[in-house]
């Protein structure tokens, strides 16, 4: 990070504890010592380390001068017993005692006077710590934003508008080209018609996420498979089928044929939320394009920095595009598990990012999720969808062979 934290290397020592309040009392000093000091709130949200120890032989607290004597191994199976008794002997070596109240200057020079050490005295506000944390804030956000997130886009429905023929949405008809037959699923016996899930006009794309398509295709239609679950026992049954329209080609409005559930009305796509999103920071090293260096750094953030990101609640409604939402300066990223196109994948049981045949990274494209988008209710039933589920492109589409043939599919159970 290219700031300083000015710490100490070595930890810091706080006097704290049953004989350092009898001692104040003793000498008429009021202090509250079991109120958290201006470190120990910031701990948690930097690199310091705190160490505590009472007034008493000897003393816990090395000074950097000091050896550390050898260290007890901890006691796994050991008794309750045993395990105080090796706390009570542990040891810290600290450059420096912290001072920010008058009580802890006397009990420092006392903690110094009985055990004979030589430790300097630090003066707490003199590390700025809230300034240091805040600097830190912004390094991590400017981080997030160039290297861990990816820009995303998600289908945005403001209201119960229905798609007009062909037009970009989800349910309802599609508008499919005449030689097209409805995509069926067959097992055990059993045949019955894919769910058509969504339909999307080139045109009404975001250019980002246009730009992966070949000049072309004119629209594209996504069906799912409402038994994934056989998938991949039952290669036939892929969890979804796309078929692209090229310009030119004849089309007609079909309704899905013998479907013995309803199916759910169709919604038209207002426009789309770009933003920036991540899914999980802790498998950040299996990226194609992740960067070693960055690999502990993602898993500390997804550990401890929750707060950069919206809360689902908020995340609905950023994504709806209420009046008056916007991106939260203090958690500006989102971690969306819903559909999207682009963004970073949201794996459930682990990463699969797909390669092409000559091994080069595809395209995670459209992410279809049986949490599917907001103000579209969960589907229920033989149309019941769970997992998420990735369409991925090649870098470099091959205009003589079918486009169909070129992507690839994944599906995560949940």
């Amino acid at each position: 990070m290219e700031f300083a934290w000015d710490l100490p290397e070595e930890g810091v020592g706080i006097i704290r504890g049953p004989k350092a309040k009898k001692y104040l009392e003793e000498r008429g000093i009021k202090a509250d010592l079991d109120a958290r000091t201006s470190l120990e709130r910031a701990r948690s949200e930097s690199p310091l380390r705190l160490y505590h120890a009472d007034l008493e032989l000897p003393g816990k607290l090395l000074g950097p001068d000091e050896d550390m004597p050898p260290q007890r191994r901890y006691p796994l199976r050991g008794t309750d017993e045993e395990k105080l008794a090796f706390e009570a002997e542990k040891r810290f070596k600290i450059a420096a005692l912290a001072v920010e109240t008058e009580a802890d200057r006397v009990l420092a020079k006392a903690y110094l006077e009985m055990t004979g050490k030589t430790i300097p005295l630090l003066e707490s506000n003199s590390l700025k710590l809230s300034e240091q944390i805040a600097r830190a804030r912004q390094a991590t956000l400017a981080l997030l934003s160039r290297d861990l997130t990816r820009d995303a886009y998600i289908p945005r429905f403001r209201s119960q508008e229905i798609p007009a023929e062909g037009a970009t949405g989800y349910f309802g008809a599609p508008l499919m080209p005449k030689a097209m037959e409805w995509p069926f699923w067959r097992s055990a016996g059993e045949s019955r018609p894919y769910l058509f899930h969504s339909q999307y006009r080139t045109a009404d794309l975001p250019a980002a996420v246009k730009a992966y398509l070949p000049s072309d295709v004119e629209a594209f239609l996504v069906f799912v498979n409402p038994i994934i679950e056989d998938w991949p026992r039952l290669p036939d049954n892929p969890p979804f089928v796309v078929r692209f329209i090229r310009k030119g080609e004849a089309c007609a409005v079909q309704s899905m044929p013998r479907c013995e559930e309803t199916p759910p009305p169709a919604r038209a796509v207002t426009d789309f939320c770009q933003t920036r999103d991540t899914a999980a920071l802790m498998e950040y090293a299996a990226r194609p394009d992740a960067k070693p260096e960055l690999a502990d750094l993602a898993d500390g953030l997804f550990w401890q920095y929750h707060d950069l990101f919206m809360s689902e609640k908020k995340e609905q409604s950023f994504i709806l595009g209420e009046e008056g939402i916007e991106v939260p300066r203090e958690s500006p990223f989102l971690h969306w598990g819903g559909d999207k196109f682009l963004g970073e994948p949201c794996w459930l049981q682990g990463p699969e990012y797909q390669f092409d045949s000559e091994g080069n990274p595809m395209i995670a494209f459209l992410h279809i999720a049986y949490d599917g988008v907001p103000d579209l209710p969960r589907l229920g039933g033989d149309l019941m969808r769970d997992g998420v589920g990735i369409i991925w492109l090649p870098t470099h589409w091959a205009p003589d062979h079918a486009y169909e043939s070129q992507i690839r599919i994944t599906w995560d159970l949940d």
